[in-house]
């Protein structure tokens, strides 16, 4: 049980620095601050008041990317910061394998994500119930299991990079890359495969399999996905996967199996990570 000890220690330092209530300001601000923009600017008499749905709706794109961000802030310099100061051998020389070191490390920055996630949904649902009528329990309760679930990929992306590179330089190269590549324009692969294939690009339906697949295995591509099954808000998912395709939908293309997608993009960086931290000699 040695990385419940690293695990505890990461996130006591988040505390003891600060840092966990910066993170807990700074998601308050998210949550509860830009949900109630829509109800600050609607003009009373001019249409319908904003419900709950707008506010959420309104609040969600906001809320992923700042989560997305800070998981990877957060996860960065988990382990090279260790190794660039010494403290690596120190952290070893305890009764700490380097598995120990990679679980503890990716379980206690996940929690220093997770803790202000929460702490800014609680004091959110208080402003959205206080200024929107029609508060759903179950769609809150959903966005905010899909908010930490981002959290965790996206520290499990940073950490994994952390452990297998020697500089904190790298790593943010590296988790920049990824960030840029896989969230922001993984888009253009299957349509540029595509594009040599078929000489003209893809309209929004008819597609073939492979290209659906291709973009799931994009980083936000999944998580959209099982975000239209847990949250029943406009924004979230304009086309289904059957109305996309050509032919009957494959299982694994299925909403249940974007979790598959998601969990491999949790395990497969922080994998990679440790084969090569557990590869490399320390000086």
């Amino acid at each position: 049980m040695s990385w419940v000890q690293v695990a505890r220690k990461d996130f006591e330092d988040a505390l003891r620095s600060k840092l966990l209530w910066v993170l807990s300001a700074l998601m308050i601000l998210v949550v509860a601050g830009i949900s109630a923009i829509p109800q600050l600017l609607h003009i009373p008499g001019e249409g319908p008041a904003p419900g709950f749905e707008d506010a959420v709706s309104f609040a969600f794109t906001w809320m992923t990317a700042m989560i997305s961000i800070v998981g990877l802030v957060v996860g960065y310099q988990a382990i090279v910061k260790e190794r660039e100061s010494g403290s690596i051998r120190f952290l070893l020389g305890l009764p700490n394998s380097r598995l120990d070191v990679v679980v503890g490390k990716v379980l206690g920055r996940a929690a220093v994500v997770a803790v202000p996630t929460v702490i800014g949904f609680l004091v959110g649902a208080v402003v959205i119930a206080a200024l929107y009528d029609g508060f759903v329990i179950a769609d809150y309760v959903g966005l905010l299991v899909v908010s930490l679930v981002i959290g965790l990929v996206y520290v499990s992306v940073a950490v994994g990079v952390s452990a297998a590179v020697s500089t904190r330089a790298k790593a943010v190269a590296g988790v920049l890359g990824i960030y840029v590549l896989f969230d922001w324009l993984w888009w253009t692969v299957p349509m540029g495969i595509y594009w040599l294939g078929e000489r003209e690009l893809p309209g929004s339906t008819d597609l073939p399999t492979w290209y659906v697949f291709m973009e799931r295995i994009g980083l936000w591509e999944p998580l959209g996905v099982i975000s239209s099954t847990l949250v029943d808000i406009a924004g979230v998912e304009t086309i289904s996967t059957a109305d996309r395709i050509a032919g009957d939908v494959p299982f694994y293309l299925e909403p249940w199996f974007a979790w598959v997608f998601v969990v491999a993009w949790i395990i497969i960086p922080l994998g990679l990570g440790y084969y090569r931290f557990n590869r490399t000699v320390l000086s």
